[in-house]
């Protein structure tokens, strides 16, 4: 089960109250304790001392002469008469014993712990009072609490002679449980306030969260209507903070949108309409060997249309014994553009001459451009690629803009929370503060990508450690990866060496797919990240244990647009490819269906 934000931001305050409160109730429970048994012993040995002045007095006026000390018998019979026979001193001990409810007897002893005058009770167990008051605080909850309840504990007044001599002790025990009621009137006490304050404390971290997350929902509507393609309706936000200039950046991006959108419609429409009038015979593919541009007269040669064709590879379109399936693969395979003369086609009255031309980037793939009989048509399509390739860029750009602002503010989410979460924690906060400050700054970065969208995309390399970086898209997927019940593990903690690359675009990448594996487990499972050096590359991998991808939506997968979720727009995956293709690395696909799909990202690391 996933609890709202809301409610696990009023947990966390409250927790914040909670805690110090427990502590404080601890150390007062520990303090009246201390204090409730130093009073006690104190009690006890003002009670011995008055007690010990009476029997003193007894004896002074005493007319008969004591026998020898020395004669222990003797000397104890006759302090027992004396002190027995005392009117006052036997009143004094039965009135002092019966007005304390904590005193379980009060007695004057010899030598030899022979009782010689007592308050009525007789001498039982005890232990020295004083063991109990110097006690550490743990101890003495435990002896009121754990003990037996009948444990007592005595202050013991010794009577010496004037050589210093012992003559008799004077014995004031007092019982734990008598001491206990006490305690547990405070601790009732203290409960009811605890629960007091607890109440309060709740109902104001219930207020305090819909306050401060009021804006964030406010924010992520108008991020919605974005997404929905309704950018007349700005983000209204009366604030100066960080959510504020985050308000003011989507307005600004909501504006371009709108404009640009109408811009990116009409080259549609142009480039649609130069491929309609082309009379040249082409075909335009791209690394999967998928139809991308049909030109009318092309598919009038192979006997297809452009309605079928586009987006299906050659195989689909074509037999298996095609001619032309077998000079795309050859040229592909051997990575460079192939010219084959007097080709017979099935659909072709005679011979013509195809050219297979290989697009390639940095040495890698980009696709190839299939024409039919003209060659002086290539240089006019190359042309014409040259815009399709803007308008990709575009398109991509201007629908990837509100979809990458949600990553950035669902970070400044998590992180407002545990900002919010350590206000007394001194130490947390600062860090809290970093995070959420460079968040901030790459969400600055994907708008100024967009105001300078007709400009070539910068790619800032620097020297990146990956396991911190790794580090950081785990905390950023932690709340999507709670909401499926997903566990994200990393297989290794090893110090790959620093590769050249942009730590945000990167990050970007990571987070992308990272996200889509926690959306592929929908009945929750395990996501594990790992990475390793292979052949003068570094390997992210990133596994989950989903539904797989079937082997049709594989050839589709980094299609844009394409998806194959109910509320996806098909362009997380795009911008990976992409991504990947900036620092000329490489991804793969790795899916079974029922057990899940493993994406490996490769990237140089020189």
């Amino acid at each position: 089960m996933t609890l709202r934000l809301k409610t696990r931001l009023t947990l966390v305050m409250t927790l914040l109250v909670v805690a110090p409160l427990a502590i404080a109730s601890l150390l007062g429970i520990v303090s009246f304790t201390h204090e409730l048994i130093q009073k006690t012993y104190e009690q006890g040995q003002l009670i011995s001392q008055q007690i010990y002045e009476q029997v003193r007095e007894v004896l002074a006026n005493e007319p008969r002469v004591p026998p020898p000390k020395n004669d222990l018998p003797a000397f104890s019979e006759f302090l027992k008469d004396v002190l027995s026979s005392n009117a006052g001193l036997t009143s004094l001990l039965e009135s002092t014993s019966n007005n304390s409810p904590t005193i379980v007897y009060i007695a004057v002893t010899d030598v030899n712990n022979t009782i010689l005058a007592h308050s009525g009770s007789q001498l039982v167990a005890a232990e020295p009072f004083s063991r109990l008051t110097l006690a550490s605080p743990f101890y003495q909850l435990k002896t009121l609490y754990y003990s037996n309840r009948f444990t007592n504990f005595e202050v013991a007044f010794p009577m010496v002679d004037s050589q210093k001599r012992l003559v008799a002790t004077v014995r004031v025990a007092m019982n734990a449980a008598l001491i206990q009621s006490k305690l547990n009137e405070y601790i009732r006490k203290s409960l009811v306030t605890a629960g007091l304050a607890l109440l309060i404390a709740t109902t104001a971290a219930a207020l305090l969260s819909t306050l401060l997350l009021k804006p964030l929902a406010f924010i992520s509507a108008g991020i919605e209507r974005m997404v929905r393609g309704e950018f007349g309706k700005p983000i209204r936000m009366s604030r100066r903070d960080e959510l504020g200039m985050v308000s003011l950046g989507l307005n600004e991006i909501g504006q371009r949108l709108e404009v640009n959108q109408e811009e990116i419609d009409t080259l549609k429409g142009n480039i649609g309409q130069i491929i309609k009038n082309l009379e040249e015979k082409l075909i335009f593919l791209n690394p999967e060997r998928q139809v991308i541009v049909l030109s009318p007269s092309a598919a009038s040669l192979l006997s297809l249309t452009p309605e079928t064709a586009l987006g299906r590879t050659l195989n689909e379109v074509l037999p298996g014994e095609h001619p032309l399936i077998d000079l795309v693969e050859a040229a592909f395979g051997v990575r460079q553009s192939l010219t084959k003369s007097n080709v017979q086609l099935p659909s072709s009255a005679g011979p013509i001459t195809v050219r297979v031309h290989l697009l390639q980037e940095s040495n890698r793939s980009l696709g190839a451009l299939v024409v039919f009989r003209d060659p002086q048509t290539v240089a006019t399509l190359e042309s014409q690629l040259e815009y399709a390739e803007k308008l990709a860029a575009l398109s991509s750009l201007t629908s990837g803009i509100a979809h990458e602002i949600k990553n950035p503010l669902n970070a400044i989410v998590i992180y407002l929370e545990l900002l919010r979460a350590k206000v007394t924690a001194e130490s947390g906060a600062e860090k809290n503060l970093s995070i959420i400050t460079q968040e901030i700054k790459r969400l600055e970065r994907v708008v100024r990508n967009f105001l300078n969208f007709n400009r070539p995309v910068q790619v800032n390399l620097q020297e990146v450690e990956i396991y911190p970086m790794v580090q950081e898209v785990v905390n950023l997927a932690f709340t999507e990866a709670a909401r499926f019940n997903v566990q994200i593990l990393l297989e290794n903690r090893n110090q790959a060496p620093k590769v050249r690359l942009d730590r945000d675009l990167i990050k970007q990448c990571m987070l992308n797919i990272v996200l889509n594996g926690c959306q592929a487990m929908p009945q929750g499972g395990e996501l594990k990240i790992g990475w390793d050096v292979q052949n003068g590359s570094l390997e992210i991998r990133v596994k989950d244990t989903g539904i797989g991808i079937s082997p049709e939506d594989r050839a589709k997968l980094f299609k844009l647009y394409f998806t194959t979720k109910a509320n996806g727009n098909g362009i997380g995956l795009a911008t990976v490819f992409k991504i990947v293709q900036l620092h000329n690395g490489e991804i793969l696909v790795d899916s079974e269906v029922g057990q899940g799909s493993t994406f490996t990202v490769r990237l140089p690391v020189t």
